[in-house]
C-alpha cells in the first residue's frame, strides 16, 4: 500500500479501524480475501414455491452494519444475488450456496421469460411493480444470464435437477434476447455532434450491452451453438461504435449516449472476451486502446465518476466531469479488464495496472481512505468527496470488492 504513515494514522483515527489490520501490500502479492461480511449478508430461505434458496441482503448500515431495505424496492434482488453467485461459482466451492442462490434467481424469472428484480421480506413475494424490478430487458435479466452461466457447470456436477432447470431458464431468456435484439434500430444517431450506436439495449446502453455480451460469450463457450455468434457480434459491433478515439483523455467507450460513467463500465472486458472467443482482433485492439490510454488518465487523476463529451471541428470536448461518487462497482470492471488483458497478452503493464487499481481499495484514492477492510471483509459504499466516505457496506460494494480481489489474485497464480 502506497500511503504515508501520517496519512494512514489520521485516516484510521477517522474511520475507527485498528492500525495493525493492514500490512504493506506489494505488487505481486495476493490481497487478503475475507468473506465474513458477505456471510453476514447471506441468508438461507424457504421460497413460496417450496424450494430451499438463499438471498443476499442489499443494505448494511454503519456503524453496526444491520440490514436495511429500500421501501419501494425490497430487501434482496437478482442484481446482488447474481453478483454473489458469480463470486462463489468462480471459487468452485461452497456448492450449497451456489445451488441455493441459483434457486433464488430461477424463482425470479417471470412468465414472460424476463426477470423481476426485487423481493419483499414479508412472505418473500416478488415486487412486480416498481421501475427497478419490472420483468423487462434490463440489467437484472442480463445479470441473471451472467450468473446462471457461471453456476451451470458446477450444478451439472453437483445437482443435475437444478442444472436442468437452469438450462431451461437460460433457453427461455435467450429466446427473448434473440427477439429483443431483432427489434432494435440498425442505424445510429447523433448526440452533441457524436455519432453513436442505436442498436444496443435502450438504444445506446453500451454498459448493459457489455454484461449481456459476457453472458452470451459464456453460453457460446458452453454450447458451441453458432446461433449465439450473431448476438455477440451485434452487441460487440454496437459497443465499438461507442468508442471515442483520441479524446482529450484517451479512447473511452461511452456508456450511454454521449457520457461515460464508471459504474458497470465493462465494455473493454466484454470486448476482450468476445474478441478472443470469436477471433476478432479488432475487438481486442479497441479494448486495449481504452486500457492503454483512458484508464491510466483516470488513475493519475484519482479516478472519476462521469464524463460527458461534445464533438466540435477541433475534436472532442469535455462538457462535464463529475469526480464523485466513486464506488467499488466502478473499480471492479477496470480490474477485470486489466486482468483479462494480461491473460491474453502476458504484458506486464496490464498486471501492474491491475495492481495499481486495486490500491483504490487499500487507500490510494482521492480520500486517502482504505475502502476495504481485510479484517472484516467490508467494503465501504463509496467516496462522496475529498474527505467524506459513505461507511455503509452493502451487497454491491462488498461483492464487487471480493470479485476484484478474486480476479487479481487469480492472475498472480497464472503469472507465477
Amino acid at each position: 500500500m502506497k500511503i504515508t504513515a501520517n496519512i494512514l494514522f489520521g485516516k484510521f483515527l477517522i474511520i475507527g479501524l485498528p492500525l495493525l489490520i493492514l500490512t504493506c501490500q506489494q505488487n505481486g502479492e495476493p490481497f487478503q480475501l475475507n468473506e465474513n461480511h458477505l456471510n453476514h449478508l447471506y441468508k438461507e430461505v424457504l421460497l413460496p414455491n417450496g424450494k430451499q434458496a438463499a438471498i443476499i441482503h442489499i443494505y448494511s448500515q454503519y456503524p453496526d452494519y444491520n440490514y436495511d431495505i429500500e421501501p419501494k424496492e425490497g430487501f434482496t434482488c437478482v442484481d446482488d444475488v447474481a453478483r454473489a453467485l458469480v463470486y462463489y461459482s468462480k471459487k468452485r466451492t461452497d456448492f450449497q450456496k451456489i445451488i441455493r442462490l441459483t434457486e433464488f434467481i430461477l424463482y425470479m424469472q417471470n412468465e414472460n421469460g424476463w426477470f423481476n428484480n426485487f423481493v419483499w421480506e414479508e412472505g418473500l413475494s416478488i415486487n412486480t411493480e416498481y421501475t427497478t424490478t419490472l420483468a423487462i430487458p434490463n440489467w437484472w435479466s442480463w445479470r441473471a444470464l451472467w450468473a446462471l452461466e457461471n453456476s451451470l457447470p458446477i450444478l451439472e456436477k453437483h445437482n443435475v435437477e437444478v442444472a436442468n432447470r437452469t438450462m431451461q431458464s437460460i433457453d427461455r431468456l435467450t429466446s427473448n434476447i434473440v427477439d429483443y435484439l431483432s427489434t432494435l434500430d440498425k442505424g445510429g444517431k447523433m448526440i452533441e455532434g457524436i455519432s453513436i450506436s442505436n442498436n444496443l439495449p435502450y438504444g445506446s446502453a453500451a454498459d448493459q450491452a457489455a454484461i449481456l455480451t459476457i453472458g452470451l460469450c459464456m453460453q457460446f463457450e458452453r454450447t458451441k451453438n453458432k446461433t449465439i455468434v450473431p448476438l455477440i457480434q451485434h452487441l460487440s459491433n454496437g459497443m465499438m461504435k461507442m468508442q471515442l478515439v483520441n479524446s482529450p483523455i484517451g479512447s473511452p467507450f461511452l456508456s450511454w449516449e454521449n457520457s461515460w460513467h464508471a459504474w458497470g463500465n465493462s465494455q473493454s472486458y466484454a470486448l476482450l472476451k468476445a474478441g478472443e472467443l470469436l477471433n476478432k482482433p479488432n475487438y481486442i485492439d479497441a479494448a486495449l486502446a481504452e486500457l492503454d490510454s483512458f484508464y491510466p488518465v483516470l488513475l493519475k487523476n484519482k479516478f472519476a465518476a462521469m464524463y460527458s463529451f461534445e464533438k466540435k471541428k477541433e475534436g472532442f470536448l469535455i462538457l462535464k466531469n463529475d469526480t464523485f461518487p466513486q464506488i467499488a462497482y466502478g473499480v471492479r470492471p477496470i480490474v477485470f479488464a486489466y486482468v483479462t488483458a494480461y491473460q491474453q497478452t502476458h504484458k506486464e503493464f496490464y498486471k501492474t495496472q491491475a495492481y495499481e487499481w486495486m490500491q483504490w481499495y487499500s487507500g490510494e484514492n482521492i480520500a486517502a481512505t482504505p475502502m476495504y477492510d481485510p479484517n472484516t471483509g467490508r467494503c465501504f459504499d463509496g467516496i462522496k468527496s475529498n474527505d467524506s466516505v459513505n461507511k455503509n457496506s452493502g451487497a454491491e460494494s462488498t461483492i464487487e470488492a471480493l470479485l476484484s480481489i478474486q480476479a487479481y489474485n487469480r492472475v498472480l497464480e497464472i503469472g507465477n
